[in-house]
């Protein structure tokens, strides 16, 4: 059931070991101000980023589990396939995370063009060395048995390179070349509309922003029941409980997925405002456990996103709001915050660098013992080149292209009072 095309979204927020960790509200904040009224741009939502690095996580063990093969015991993989629920939960958090992280760093005095330009630079450089390295492995090797990656035609790769694959309800079109670029080219057509949609939600009055979180909450549950009305169900005897069409718009449509999105830079919002109520972590944590102990009696569409969507929407203002209150957290240790700014060099190359060691070892199955052990050195090697990839290529990049050169640094000018206000930060790109 879909193990093998768990093509995980991701989303690489912003915030991390260079900057500084949110402390706590400072003493103006009382009764009537906002959480944009008092903290100083360029906070950091430490947290966040550690999270990240967690849901990559699940993204590496289930490709690590599904897609390695390596265990002889095909009862290993009968039990895996409980996992698709928890990959997918993971996708709809990254693209929560996507919009949330950059409204919450969205600024005035940002244009479209610089926008652009910062997300170009973030995600393109990953893209075309891993979109690369795998269509050479692809014609030096050969489609893997064991890997049902499709052999991609002139026309499936210059999509995949393009970012534009998502948007074809053929499977040979969304998992082509590196499959899990599916999602970012979902993120690509979410960057294109994020400088439209970042100013109404700007504008809206606060009392408004609740009415409209639960409008788009209400669309995201609503999504897989449009889908049952205007596609057809999978033929008898199919490989998936869903036709491909379903399956497709439920999961890989690039404007489907956009509600999540938006329902983020909403999220966001409410949270600069004040409008998050107090909320304890583990109150969306259980009703998270709810719904995944609620499975069996799920309908299959509602397993890709639509049912966890919810619970994971109030988890992630919850972490956002105690950085803003300088509660501590084990997400925002320097260590996970360092892996989570790697996370998006890790969903880049891990599917490469799996296929790769899976060509080397032909049909080869192991087992239990040595293919746990394996599948550990497997994913600890996927960490490892992620971060080259990100130390080497993301890093450098980010630092060359992603804003214009300025001939000389801005001075700090003087505020209100006559103290000297703090140098204004731009948003360094998740």
């Amino acid at each position: 059931m879909f193990a093998w095309m768990f093509p995980w979204g991701r989303y690489w927020g912003r915030g991390g070991a260079t900057g500084r960790l949110v402390g706590a509200v400072p003493a103006s904040f009382g009764k009537g101000s906002s959480v944009a009224d008092v903290l100083p741009r360029g906070d950091r939502l430490p947290s966040l980023t550690g999270l990240r690095f967690l849901l990559a996580g699940v993204v590496l063990a289930g490709h690590v589990l599904t897609l390695g093969r390596f265990f002889e015991d095909q009862g290993v993989y009968e039990a895996a396939d409980a996992s698709s629920m928890a990959s997918a939960a993971a996708v709809s958090s990254f693209f929560l995370l996507s919009g949330f992280v950059l409204a919450w760093n969205a600024s005035p005095a940002d244009t479209a063009l610089r926008f652009w330009r910062r997300r170009l630079v973030k995600i393109f450089p990953n893209h075309v060395v891993t979109w690369t390295l795998m269509l050479g492995l692809l014609m030096v090797t050969g489609t893997a048995a064991l890997l049902p990656v499709p052999d991609p035609g002139l026309g499936e790769a210059v999509r995949n390179l393009l970012l534009v694959h998502a948007w074809v309800p053929d499977m040979a079109d969304f998992s082509s070349v590196n499959p899990v670029t599916w999602s970012i080219s979902c993120e690509a057509f979410f960057y294109l509309l994020f400088p439209l949609l970042i100013r109404p939600v700007r504008a809206l009055p606060a009392r408004l922003l609740w009415p409209v979180i639960a409008l788009v909450a209400g669309l995201v549950v609503a999504m897989p029941m449009v889908a049952m009305a205007v596609t057809d169900e999978a033929a008898p005897g199919s490989w998936s409980p869903l036709s491909t069409e379903r399956w497709w718009l439920i999961y890989f449509f690039p404007p489907v997925r956009l509600l999540e999105f938006i329902l983020g830079v909403v999220l966001a919002r409410a949270v600069q405002l004040d409008r998050w109520p107090p909320l304890r972590p583990h109150w969306p944590l259980l009703a998270l456990a709810g719904v995944f102990a609620a499975r069996p009696q799920l309908p299959e569409e509602y397993v890709w996103g639509a049912a966890t969507c919810l619970p994971v929407a109030a988890l992630i203002p919850v972490i956002a709001t105690r950085d803003v209150q300088g509660h501590r957290s084990r997400l925002g240790r320097r260590g996970l915050v360092v892996l989570g700014e790697a996370s998006f060099a890790l969903y880049m190359v891990h599917f490469p660098v799996l296929y790769a060691i899976r060509v080397q070892l032909d049909q080869r199955t192991f087992d239990t013992v040595t293919a746990t052990a394996l599948s550990l050195v497997v994913s600890a090697l996927c960490v490892a080149v992620s971060l080259l990839l990100w130390r080497g290529v993301e890093m450098p990049m980010m630092r060359r292209f992603a804003r214009a050169r300025v001939r000389s640094a801005p001075t700090a000018h003087p505020a209100p009072g006559g103290q000297t206000a703090p140098m204004p930060q731009e948003d360094p790109a998740p």
